[in-house]
This record gives C-alpha cells, sequence and structure tokens, in this order.
C-alpha cells in the first residue's frame, strides 16, 4: 500500500529562526518515534539547515541540475535523472536529508524550484513524514507545492518587519488560494517579557498561534559555533516548547 504522506513546512522573514525551529521540531518528532520514514528538505538556496542538524550533504539538488541542464530544457524528467536526484539524499540519524541547493549563472532558481515539485509528487508516496525548511520570502510559494494536507508553520522573530512578512505571506495563500491544511504562527527566540506583545501581533496576522520558542543561551551557542541541535536534552526550555508544539499538530 502506497503512503500518504505528512509534509509540515517552515516559512518566514530571513533571520527569523525557522531553521533552528524546523530542526527543533525534527528532534521532537524522532523522540516520539511516531514516523519511520522520515524525510528533511533544505530548500533554502543558503542551505544552512545540515549544520543544525550535523549532518552534510556532498551533493545537492542544484548540482544536479547544472550537469543535466540539456534534459530539464527538453523538458524531460526521466528515470535517469530521478536516479540522479535520488542519490542526492543523505541518510541521517533516523531520517534522510535533501539539499536543494541552487544552480550556477542566471536565472538559477527556475529549475531547481521544477525539480523539487516533481521530486515531491515522487516522495509522498514514500514518507510517512516530510519537513521542508523553505527559503525565506514570498518567492516559494509561487511554485505551488502545497497539498490539501500540508501544514505550514510560519516563523517570526522580535521585529514588527517578520510580522510584515507573516502578513503577506498570509494574504498570498488566499491570493493563490493554497490549500494549506493547518496554518501556524510561530515565535522564535522571545524573552519572557516580550510574550504578550507578541500574542498581540500575532492574533494581527490571522494565523493560528501555534506558540513561542523562548529565547535560550544553549541553542544560540550551538548557533554560533555551528553544532547539532538534536543533541539538546529534552529538558532544554526551547526543545520543552517545541515539544508541546508538536503535540498538538502530531496526533
Amino acid at each position: 500500500m502506497l503512503k500518504k504522506s505528512r509534509v509540515i513546512s517552515f516559512s518566514g522573514k530571513g533571520g527569523t529562526g525557522k531553521t533552528t525551529t524546523c530542526s527543533l521540531f525534527l528532534s521532537s518528532i524522532l523522540s516520539m518515534g511516531q514516523f519511520k520514514d522520515i524525510l528533511v528538505i533544505d530548500a533554502d538556496p543558503d542551505a544552512n539547515l545540515g549544520r543544525t542538524l550535523g549532518i552534510a550533504a556532498d551533493k545537492t539538488v542544484g548540482q544536479i541540475v547544472d550537469k543535466r541542464k540539456k534534459q530539464l530544457d527538453d523538458r524531460e524528467f526521466g528515470t535517469s535523472l530521478r536516479f540522479s536526484l535520488w542519490d542526492t539524499i543523505v541518510q541521517g540519524q533516523g531520517f534522510d536529508f535533501l539539499v536543494m541547493g541552487r544552480t550556477t549563472g542566471e536565472g538559477c532558481y527556475c529549475a531547481v524550484n521544477s525539480v523539487l515539485k516533481s521530486l515531491l509528487n515522487d516522495m509522498l508516496n514514500m514518507y510517512d513524514l516530510i519537513l521542508i525548511d523553505f527559503d525565506a520570502g514570498l518567492e516559494h510559494f509561487s511554485r505551488r507545492t502545497a497539498t490539501s494536507d500540508d501544514t505550514l508553520v510560519v516563523v517570526c522573530d522580535p521585529s514588527s518587519l517578520s510580522f510584515d512578512t507573516a502578513r503577506r505571506i498570509k494574504n498570498l495563500i488566499e491570493e493563490l488560494s493554497l490549500p494549506y491544511n493547518r496554518q501556524f504562527l510561530v515565535g522564535c527566540r522571545y524573552h519572557k517579557e516580550q510574550e504578550q506583545l507578541f500574542f498581540r501581533l500575532a492574533q494581527e496576522t490571522e494565523f493560528d498561534i501555534l506558540g513561542l520558542v523562548p529565547y535560550d543561551l544553549e541553542v544560540a551557542s550551538r548557533n554560533l559555533a555551528g553544532q547539532s541541535l538534536l543533541s539538546l536534552g529534552m529538558d532544554n526550555p526551547a526543545q520543552q516548547a517545541v515539544n508541546s508544539m508538536v503535540k498538538k499538530i502530531i496526533n
């Protein structure tokens, strides 16, 4: 029987902590043991997710696209190219990892975006859960990769600009009629005295509020040192906050 994947995508303004949030979500999900086959996709051309997960990818989808550019120009997405793309997947501890990357030259994102949509169609029947760390901003929504079973998590840090982006994302979802089943807002790196303001601003975005990831010195230190977040203790305050969020949306 073919599997039906659940997809959780992370988006938001650049620098809000969506990669950190995605990593903490994965750590929580792995600790639950509910999903057997998990794929994590770094769809941000800046490609930082691997560092926070303690895993490195030798090849990216963008590099394969560069080598096989003629097939894509001829609108071919055959078996040979599919095998090459699947070879970019790296096996981690309890999850598979794929880096989209970018191609070289002018128009460097369009071909990769096209391949991402095709890959997702293949992967939806092969994994129980797919986590996607999208690139910052709004452009990726035009790819229309969302399905009615997808969950979108928009991350806001303690800045008014991040809430501006969240509102633009909400408007774009409605404009494009994107079928996200559930749409949540998460705050990241908030101090206790900022929480009340967060909830007020979050309500104005019209997203459902999932919760807050508190500012945590251990998380900040690991990010600064380029260390994995997957080995945080379950008693870490940021990890505990995310554990509560995951329980709300994974059932």
